[in-house]
């Protein structure tokens, strides 16, 4: 996809919808900027929601977990 945008006077462009749609970007939306070379490059930040479930698969029950235990020590 390509689209072309005129910079305003204050530095702002506006992302074309069709891109904005997407890439899930809406109001409020965080997004980074990052120079490659002569290039910018614009990328959506995951909301913490996109996280949700990736640790699914490990077994992270307490129940499940093997913790070492210090020997007790004597307080003088």
């Amino acid at each position: 996809m390509h689209a072309d945008a005129i910079v305003s006077s204050k530095g702002q462009v506006t992302l074309p919808a069709a891109m904005r749609a997407q890439l899930g970007i809406g109001p409020g939306s965080h997004i980074q900027f990052e120079l490659r070379g002569r290039e910018l490059v614009i990328k959506p930040e995951l909301p913490m929601s996109a996280y949700y479930g990736m640790l699914k698969s490990y077994n992270l029950d307490p129940a499940n977990l093997e913790i070492e235990k210090e020997i007790d020590k004597e307080f003088e």
